[in-house]
């Protein structure tokens, strides 16, 4: 069977590549068939279909139908992405590509912006994602257009924006887990050229798991609104300020601990996959965790329309706040229950880009721009225990106190790229961007006491480091060169060379180098059967070189560290099938297979002495994706009800790079349905909504080799969930 899949696949994207010299019919853009959407993943508006680039759009409707709140949310309607979690820190997977360094000068492999404007850290992208125009998911690296971390790909998060008339909604969302969602939006034109659009969002619900007596983990406790106001003084000026803000507070994510078994007659640590009590749903942890964000962002976008070229300049200020307290998975009931883990983090950052863009329809088209990014941040994380507590409360012992008060990540870029039209249907493209990164962290202080010392006897002795200073930079012109060939208005061939590039750093143990990543794909885009048949298909390979992978570690003092460290090289490569057939304006049939090849060619660790992990499989890189789904619409009176169906399927992939059994998950599927009443003119709709039929547990984090607490270390994804959603639209 297996074989069948990897020879069908890969037979259907070779076929689909040699589509365009089947002529189409279709008219572009006509009432009947599908609609074309304009995204921008290249900085200027295109027809998604004309662009060439494998990417998945998420439309507003898709978003509000699947309930999109936060990232996890979102990774169901994109395919070839992943999502995991490491405490408040979310990781995202393209084709195999994350990273893993969620410290506070680790940077992502996947960027991700709302609307243009950049996040740098993994922290507190799980929030908040409300009022939204799309969602464009661009897989492969983008480091000429997007930057230095986007070597995997990008998610470019686009929010509705003001409109020329007055319009506002509500919905309002019930479910079980006592969900109560609230989302909403009013339109406003204050004057002539000035028009204002507010939205907000709240979301409540009881925590997935039962962790008696702790409070029940993975709830979620979220407010958020956000305010455009667009000014249009001239034909040619708009000027776009966008105040927003949002706050979280709950348990956070469930740790589940399982003792570690050994191998019988041995103290060695049996890494098959133990048995799972309650399959993940029940399991106790310690009272007094919690998780609180807050956000506020501050942004703006204006541009001017000179004829042959505009000019665009955008940026922002962001202010984050992280405060948590959790477990860090010692058995429960055992004397290092209530090892805890208490953060705190203050990023604020600034982002500026200044861009010069040519006018569209002409046969060389042109950008060029200047890019700026900076973060200040300070933290305390103590490594803590509450002894004789039943739970994270009441006085605390300090086994490591680590204090970061000035860390400063800068990142400057100058960017360029090039299309020229040389016939009429073949267009050359380049571009490079130059990229120069630097981090610094300065009187960083650090108190350790030996973890087996104070365990036998109860007494904190500290060794102190002297304050440090470290500081590290790094720079790299990354490159891209594409052939497009628009075969027909309908159909485009395109093969494309692109680098991608990661800045260097250092955890408290060690600097790293950057990592950089080179890609070759081939793709191919159609339409057919006048307009109502979709066919995209991708081929890629990638050369991975110096990947940064973290993994935590017990430091020589006793105390608990991380450490990242480049592996040598890895070989990516595979192929995507992207299908979707309307063919009736009742029946909407979609469907996306692909198959990844992500393995490790060279890579020593050293864990109980060197390992060579090659051959090993890069983490949440699973060989085979899928997702199909369908939906046929009713008329019903005046109005109109859709149901819908669809279904996701993943094959086995890993959480670490050890590829234990233990931090594996399995194949699986994971099912929707819908069904949705529209009333005449769209004035209201109301949805319910089953997700994740089946309830199968699955992993959002696995982690097993941490010897301070002994554990086999697992969290989750949401299970089935089942609700209601009213809407009205005034």
């Amino acid at each position: 069977m297996r074989k069948f899949l990897s020879t069908s696949a890969l037979c259907s994207a070779a076929a689909c590549l040699l589509l365009p010299v089947a002529p189409a019919h279709a008219q572009e853009g006509g009432d009947e068939g599908l609609a074309d959407i304009i995204v921008t993943a290249e900085k200027r508006p295109s027809v998604a279909q004309r662009t060439a680039i494998a990417l998945t759009v998420v439309d507003a409707e898709a978003l509000k139908r699947q309930g999109v709140g936060n990232v996890a949310d979102l990774t169901t309607l994109t395919p070839s992405v992943n999502f995991a979690t490491n405490g408040p820190s979310s990781i995202i997977t393209i084709r195999g590509v994350s990273s893993r360094d969620t410290n506070q000068l680790g940077d992502p492999a996947v960027s991700i912006s709302i609307d243009g404007f950049y996040l740098q850290r993994a922290l507190g992208l799980n929030a908040a994602l409300f009022d939204l125009e799309r969602v464009e998911a661009l897989r492969g690296p983008q480091g000429t257009l997007l930057g230095r971390n986007a070597t995997g790909g990008a998610l470019s998060i686009v929010s509705a924006k003001p409109l020329d008339h007055f319009a506002a909604s509500a919905t309002v969302e019930y479910g079980n887990y006592d969900t109560f969602n609230t989302q909403g939006f009013v339109n406003i034109p204050l004057a002539e050229g000035v028009k204002m659009r507010a939205s907000f969002q709240t979301r409540d619900r009881d925590g997935y798991r039962d962790n008696a007596p702790g409070r029940d983990a993975d709830d979620e406790h979220s407010k958020a609104a956000r305010i455009h106001v667009q000014f249009d003084p001239t034909p040619e000026w708009t000027l776009l300020i966008t105040g927003e803000y949002a706050q979280t507070n709950g348990a956070g994510p469930g740790l589940q601990a399982i003792p570690w078994r050994y191998i019988a007659g041995t103290s060695n640590v049996d890494y098959s996959k133990p048995p799972v009590p309650n399959a993940g749903k029940k399991f106790p942890t310690p009272p007094g965790q919690f998780l609180r964000t807050q956000t506020v962002n501050f942004r703006w976008n204006t541009s001017y329309d000179f004829g042959p070229a505009s000019v665009t300049y955008l940026g922002g200020y962001r202010e984050f706040q992280l405060d948590r307290l959790n477990g860090l998975g010692a058995p429960f009931g055992s004397a290092r229950q209530n090892f805890s883990f208490d953060q705190q983090e203050r990023p604020n950052s600034w982002n500026h880009e200044f861009r010069i863009t040519s006018a569209q329809d002409q046969p060389l088209l042109w950008q060029a721009g200047l890019y700026h990014f900076s973060e200040k941040n300070s933290t305390q994380s103590l490594f803590a225990d509450f002894p004789g507590s039943p739970g994270l409360m009441g006085p605390a012992k300090y086994l490591q106190i680590f204090v970061k008060p000035d860390l400063l990540l800068k990142s400057s870029a100058a960017f360029g790229q090039a299309s020229y039209a040389v016939t009429d249907t073949l267009r050359l493209e380049a571009g490079l961007r130059y990229s120069k990164d630097n981090k610094h962290n300065l009187n960083a202080t650090n108190l350790a006491t030996n973890v087996n010392n104070y365990i036998a006897t109860g007494a904190i002795s500290y060794v102190s480091n002297p304050p440090t200073a470290t500081e590290i930079s790094s720079s790299k012109v990354t490159y891209h060169a594409a052939a497009n060939l628009q075969w027909t208005p309908q159909n485009l061939l395109y093969v494309k060379y692109d680098t991608g590039y990661k800045a260097g750093g250092f955890t408290d143990l060690n600097p790293y180098g950057p990592e950089n990543l080179t890609a070759y794909e081939i793709g191919s885009k159609n339409r057919f059967l006048g307009n109502t048949l979709q066919i995209n298909a991708s081929a890629f390979l990638y050369d991975y070189k110096n990947q940064q992978v973290q993994q935590q570690i017990t430091l020589p003092s006793g105390g608990v560290g991380t450490g990242t460290v480049n592996a040598g090289k890895s070989k990516i490569y595979g192929a995507d099938l992207d299908l979707i057939w309307q063919p009736s304006s009742s029946d909407r049939f979609d469907f996306y297979i692909g198959y990844l090849h992500a393995r490790f060619k060279d890579f020593v660790v050293f864990s109980g002495g060197n390992q060579q992990l090659a051959g090993n499989r890069l983490q949440q890189a699973p060989d085979w994706t899928m997702n199909i789904g369908y939906e046929h619409t009713w008329d019903v009176g005046d109005g109109t009800l859709t149901a819908r169906a669809q279904t996701h399927f993943e094959s086995k992939s890993y959480f670490t790079f050890f590829n234990y059994e233990s931090d594996k998950q399995s194949g699986y599927h994971r099912s929707d349905v819908t069904l949705t009443y529209r009333a005449p003119d769209d004035r209201w709709s109301l949805e319910a909504y089953v997700r994740n039929l089946e309830n199968e547990p699955v992993l959002a984090y696995a982690d097993v080799t941490g010897g301070t607490w002994g554990t086999y270390r697992y969290t989750y994804q949401a299970p089935r969930t089942f609700g209601a959603r009213l809407t009205v639209n005034f």
